[in-house]
């Protein structure tokens, strides 16, 4: 319905009314829910116990997540490239430079070796 990523602008591209209609009135999911709804497959009862159960999968899954260290910021280069390029290189020497002189905001203790 809206952007692809961050850096993406759907609305170069997509019009507010498009967004609108995919997302208020033709929206896959809730297409689902109305076909099921109408075969007596799905109702409230379901739809909440659902939800409550969706919520608490995923909340569990924060908390595991928030227990782990995070990843090595390293990583952030190694996972495109085979060799590492030079424009790439310098972006993280660049990343490097700032974790160290702004040490106070990138507890490095927290982070995978």
């Amino acid at each position: 319905i809206g952007h692809h990523s961050t850096s993406d602008d759907s609305s170069a591209y997509r019009s507010v009314d498009e967004v609108n209609y995919w997302d208020k009135q033709d929206h896959p999911i809730s297409r689902l829910r109305h076909y099921m709804t109408a075969r007596g497959w799905w109702g409230e009862d379901e739809e909440r116990a659902w939800r409550k159960q969706s919520r608490k999968l995923v909340m569990e899954a924060f908390e595991r997540a928030e227990k782990r260290l995070k990843p090595n910021p390293e990583l952030l280069f190694t996972d495109v490239y085979d060799e590492m390029i030079p424009s790439l290189a310098k972006q993280r020497e660049a990343m490097w430079r700032h974790i160290q002189q702004y040490k106070e905001h990138y507890p490095l203790d927290l982070y995978e070796k």
